[in-house]
């Protein structure tokens, strides 16, 4: 016993003087003083970018956070950022998964949480030449018109509706449906949502799936962070487990319904779904990868849109100038004789700019994907 407990004392000091040594070795960013083992995990407030900002005003504009025992340096102004992301692009392109982000990509096999390689050339490839080129953007273009009309007409309603006198409209709920319905469409080719607003089963597993996701993925306990702890969480591991079996069977359902539907047909449509499985001897793309891909136009695509979409209102509506000049631009470009169309941006640069000061005030996703480092590289004078 006795043998045991001296074995296991020397491993766990062989192993804090190593993470100390590198600790002293390298000049690392300042930051909170992590704990051992954990780090800064019981540091770190539920608002993540809020909790990063105020250590910044601390700190300065590049601090070191710790994640366990894994080392997180974040940037906070112009000049550090285009270190990153333009003079050590190179470098810097790989990704740093975390367990929910290795389990959701199978270890990288999609596009967002993919290193970069081939694999990461090959399907940017194929998102930039197949499925976001010009014309398969237009092709799909009445989708996104119809669910923004449907939109509309919903308010309309419910402002109309005698029984709403008086009450409040939540807009987050109407932004939340077109997204839904939008992202869904342009995916998958289908309309969870009936003419009612009833949903079907599909859809609500859908939904369930989603907001399952979301929840695992932005846990913060510590076996997320600690790998050699995973042993003790058998639950955490089964509930990823379940999580992605079910999330593949829902997507390898409706896969199949499309491939049937083309085998029928003779032709596939422009839906994203059809459009990897048409395309995927031509790249050698595997089932993963199009579940990946999948997914990942489903999570960008979603809680951003509606996000976005309501924080753009609200200034407007906190700015009556501002408001009262994309009205006015609005009228003289589109008038009021017929519904407005994508066709029509081109010509609404005010409007343009409202979008462009909203995203800059409120970006959907203030925090961007963590980049992982393949070499030594300095970053504002730190190692």
């Amino acid at each position: 016993m006795s043998l045991l407990l001296i074995l296991t004392v020397s491993i766990i000091a062989f192993f804090l003087t190593y993470k100390l040594y590198q600790w002293l070795r390298f000049k690392l960013p300042p930051g909170p003083r992590p704990w051992p083992m954990v780090g800064n995990l019981y540091d770190i407030k539920p608002v993540r970018f809020r909790c990063y900002a105020e250590w910044a005003q601390v700190y300065g504009p590049i601090i070191s956070v710790w994640f366990g025992s894994t080392l997180n340096v974040i940037v906070s102004n112009s000049e550090l950022a285009r270190e990153v992301l333009k003079e050590h692009d190179q470098q810097l392109a790989d990704r740093h998964r975390s367990r929910s982000a290795a389990k959701f990509s199978r270890d990288g096999q999609d596009l967002i949480w993919a290193d970069y390689g081939p694999h990461y050339v090959k399907v940017r490839k194929v998102c930039t030449l197949e499925l976001f080129s010009p014309k398969r953007l237009e092709a799909l273009r009445p989708i996104r018109e119809d669910e923004v009309s449907a939109m509309v007409e919903s308010i309309f309603l419910d402002c109309t509706n005698p029984e709403s006198l008086g009450k409040t409209l939540q807009v987050r709920i109407y932004i939340g449906a077109v997204a839904f319905n939008n992202i869904t469409r342009l995916a998958f080719g289908k309309r969870f949502v009936n003419s009612d607003g009833i949903m079907d089963e599909q859809g609500l597993e859908f939904k369930a799936i989603v907001s399952n996701g979301l929840k695992l993925g932005a846990s913060l306990a510590m076996a997320e962070h600690i790998p050699w702890l995973r042993w003790m969480f058998p639950l955490e591991e089964e509930a990823f487990a379940k999580h992605g079996a079910r999330r593949d069977r829902l997507t390898r359902a409706i896969m199949e319904e499309h491939t049937l539907a083309r085998q029928k047909s003779g032709g596939a449509k422009q839906h994203f779904v059809d459009a990897l499985l048409t395309l995927q001897d031509k790249y050698d793309l595997s089932e993963d990868t199009i579940i990946g891909l999948l997914w990942d136009m489903i999570t960008a695509g979603m809680d951003t849109t509606a996000i976005s979409v309501e924080w753009a209102m609200a200034e407007l509506i906190r700015n009556p100038r501002v408001q009262k000049k994309a009205q006015e631009e609005l009228d003289r470009v589109i008038g009021f004789e017929r519904v407005m169309s994508e066709t029509d941006f081109s010509n609404l640069p005010y409007l343009q700019s409202v979008a462009k000061e909203a995203l800059r005030l409120h970006p959907p996703t203030p925090l961007m994907l963590p980049h992982r480092a393949n070499a030594n590289v300095k970053i504002g004078g730190y190692d």
